[in-house]
């Protein structure tokens, strides 16, 4: 049965040491570089085993008219000058580029289905089994994944590659992502 991999948000804004967004990703921990290492290759090895990869990137236009101004979240992206389209903090951050055959998605907001076309693109190719991983656990990832459920399909989080600036945050993201998803390391998914 095909699969898909779907990685949130890995863009130089987000996961860049000199990213602009605040509340992705704890630049000073210790943890950032191996979060990216162990994200880039289970890339890479999903990639070989044959699964779908999609990238998904949130980007706003440079005037920001597209931003949504409903929560502080995104009105902290304009005030900080984060992701706008065609900017270096929007594009991927090295060694996370879409290849030629992965799909590579653009939104502007927290769900990776939400004006992408994601679900027909899964659907399209027989997917139903989908692993998430990617940035901020709390806001993209954990609002994809109850998207994806109440979609039917079947979900496994990579906890070792979701990040977020919030550690407590993050951890409760994943408590209440366990009741719609199964929650599993990297190195613990069946290829």
């Amino acid at each position: 049965m095909p699969k898909a991999l779907i990685a949130l948000h890995f863009q130089n804004d987000i996961c860049h040491r000199d990213g602009k967004v605040p509340f992705s990703l704890d630049r000073e921990a210790g943890e950032p570089t191996a979060f990216l290492e162990t994200s880039r290759v289970l890339i890479e090895t999903a990639r070989e085993k044959g699964w779908a990869i999609v990238h998904i990137h949130i980007a706003f236009a440079a005037d920001y008219s597209d931003l949504p101004r409903n929560c502080r979240q995104f009105k902290a992206v304009a005030e900080v000058g984060a992701v706008k389209r065609g900017s270096w903090g929007a594009a991927a951050m090295e060694g996370f580029e879409p290849d030629a055959g992965d799909v590579a998605l653009v939104h502007s907001c927290n769900n990776g289905f939400h004006g992408t076309g994601l679900d027909d693109v899964l659907r399209g190719r027989g997917i139903d089994m989908i692993a998430v991983m990617g940035l901020a656990t709390q806001f993209s990832v954990e609002h994809t994944v109850r998207h994806a459920a109440d979609l039917g399909y079947f979900v496994t989080v990579v906890r070792d590659c979701c990040a977020s600036a919030n550690a407590a945050a993050h951890a409760a993201s994943l408590d209440v992502m366990s009741y719609l998803a199964d929650i599993a390391d990297s190195r613990d998914l069946e290829f």
